[in-house]
């Protein structure tokens, strides 16, 4: 066990971690690296650098970071006390002691997990990218707006707004640009009109939004019933030129339907 112990953790150290990890956009995915470290009652204890024969380099916790160098012989460590930390690509595994380390290389099952997220994450964003962005129209956004403020948000910014819109695959959409800048106009135009303010580059809004929904909605109801009366009339205009017709002789009814009389 000592031999494989020392197998593992010289691999792991032969592909040792930046200071500084990427965890996002295109170098994050191609991070391949491991951090191992060794832990005193699930305390910060040592970082290990490197692992010559049994004796292994390491930099000793002083309570902020990991400052002074030490060496310690391996054989002197207790295998649970290990914390072994693979980044994978923006996907991160951690191993606490040696043997479950061992055990996750080998049978590789979190590995299998990760590539089948990805797989599906993919796909969906595959088939996410082939739908059209609907832009919400002005005043449905500014009903957006006034339920997104109900539930305590007071801020919008343009980025979390297209996020809370389309959730956070638009950042992968082809048409991500120009949906972006559509957004932004729409928000600018509200700002214009009163419905909202800028501050400091996020929009905020004014007391002018609420009106704006209920005189939008007034308008709305009177639409609706000009429409109700202007279809109320058709039907009223077209019974009317019937009975004229028939009243006329031009048209002749059954004579139980017969309205002219005898």
């Amino acid at each position: 066990m000592k031999i494989l112990h020392k197998k593992y953790i010289t691999y792991a150290l032969s592909q040792p971690c930046p200071t500084l990890i990427p965890r996002s956009g295109e170098r994050g995915a191609k991070v391949n690296c491991y951090t191992v470290a060794i832990d005193k009652d699930d305390k910060p204890h040592y970082l290990v650098n490197a692992l010559v024969d049994d004796k292994m380099i390491c930099m000793e916790w002083n309570g902020n970071s990991y400052a002074n160098e030490r060496k310690i012989k391996l054989s002197t460590v207790n295998p649970k006390d290990f914390r072994i930390s693979h980044y994978y690509g923006l996907s991160e595994i951690t191993y606490f002691g040696i043997n479950d380390y061992v055990l996750g290389r080998i049978l590789f099952i979190e590995y299998i997990k990760i590539h089948i997220y990805r797989a599906l994450t993919t796909t969906d964003q595959y088939i996410f990218n082939k739908k059209k962005l609907v832009t919400k129209q002005r005043v449905e956004l500014l009903r957006f707006l006034i339920a997104q403020a109900l539930e305590g948000k007071k801020e919008f910014d343009v980025i979390e707004l297209m996020t809370e819109l389309y959730t956070i695959k638009w950042v992968m959409h082809p048409d991500k640009d120009s949906q972006l800048q559509k957004v932004k106009l729409y928000l600018n135009s509200l700002v214009d009109t009163g419905e909202l303010r800028m501050i400091n580059g996020t929009y905020a809004l004014t007391g002018h939004a609420i009106r704006g929904i209920e005189e939008y909605e007034e308008q709305e109801r009177k639409h609706v019933e000009s429409v109700k009366i202007q279809r109320r009339m058709f039907w009223l205009t077209l019974v009317i030129a019937l009975l004229t017709l028939v009243q006329a002789g031009l048209i002749k009814l059954p004579a139980l339907l017969d309205v002219t009389g005898p």
